[in-house]
This record gives structure tokens, C-alpha cells and sequence, in this order.
């Protein structure tokens, strides 16, 4: 996957980068009511590591890789609805274990306390993932200098 971003700031070997975000909506010049304030534009600020000598002001490609962007999307989206039906079933077998009674709430609260154990999981992934140089972005080239 490859944005386009400014350079904002220029370290020794880091660069601050501002990547603009734009939703579906955001080229749209109908104010309707679907869209709420998706018309807006987002602005992400990440420092990468520069390779091949930006300065602030210029544009430059970012470049993640797909698979790893896939990985990641997998990680945090997927997994969590994983565990969320793991939990239910879970909860809803020990209520049966345990002879309780009410077996669709042990279900329920099995999903919730999986689906908090999925956020810890996402955070040990993230905390791992930011130590592997493949999954940062990187600078690709430079598009327009200063």
C-alpha cells in the first residue's frame, strides 16, 4: 500500500511525516445526512526512517507492505470476533459444567471477557510488531522537493 506524504520535520535518520486521510465522502460537495462528519479530512502524523535524505516540506511515497498490512488488518479485526464466538461457546459450556442455570448469560459473559482478552492479545502483537522493520512504512522515494 502507498500514500502520499508531507515531510514536516527531518532528523538525523528519522522523518516526521503528515499523510492527509480522506473518507468516501470527503470529494463529495453534498452536505447530506449520511455522511455526518465524514466530509472531514484526517490528518496522521508517523515518524519513519529516512534513508534517502528528506527535508521538511518535501512529498514524498510511503510504502507499507501488503502483506503485512493484511496481517495486521487480520489481528486487529478478525481475531477479536474470533475470540468473541470462542468466549460465548466457552462461557456457555461451563455454565453447563458447573450445573448453572442461566447459560445464556455465562455465555455473554464469556464473550465480553474474551473479547477483553483479545485486547491484550492485539497489544502483546502490537507491542512485537513495532520491534520488525518490515511492518513500519518506508519512505519510497521523493515525489516533489522543497
Amino acid at each position: 500500500m502507498e500514500e502520499l506524504a508531507t515531510v514536516v520535520k527531518s532528523k538525523k535518520n528519522k522523518a516526521e511525516l503528515k499523510i492527509v486521510r480522506y473518507s468516501a465522502c470527503s470529494k463529495c460537495d453534498k452536505s447530506c445526512s449520511l455522511a455526518g462528519d465524514s466530509h472531514d479530512q484526517d490528518e496522521i502524523v508517523l515518524e519513519v526512517e529516512d534513508k534517502i535524505g528528506v527535508t521538511a516540506g518535501d512529498q514524498v511515497l510511503v510504502e507499507m507492505e501488503k502483506g503485512n498490512l493484511l496481517f495486521a488488518t487480520v489481528v486487529v479485526y478478525v481475531i477479536p470476533i474470533f475470540l468473541m464466538i470462542i468466549g460465548y461457546f466457552f462461557g456457555v459450556w461451563m455454565a453447563s459444567l458447573f450445573g448453572i442455570a442461566a447459560v445464556e448469560l455465562a455465555g455473554i459473559a464469556g464473550t465480553f471477557i474474551f473479547l477483553i482478552l483479545s485486547f491484550l492479545i492485539n497489544k502483546m502483537f502490537n507491542s512485537y510488531l513495532e520491534k520488525i522493520s518490515s511492518f513500519k512504512p518506508r519512505i519510497k522515494r521523493v515525489i516533489n522537493r522543497n
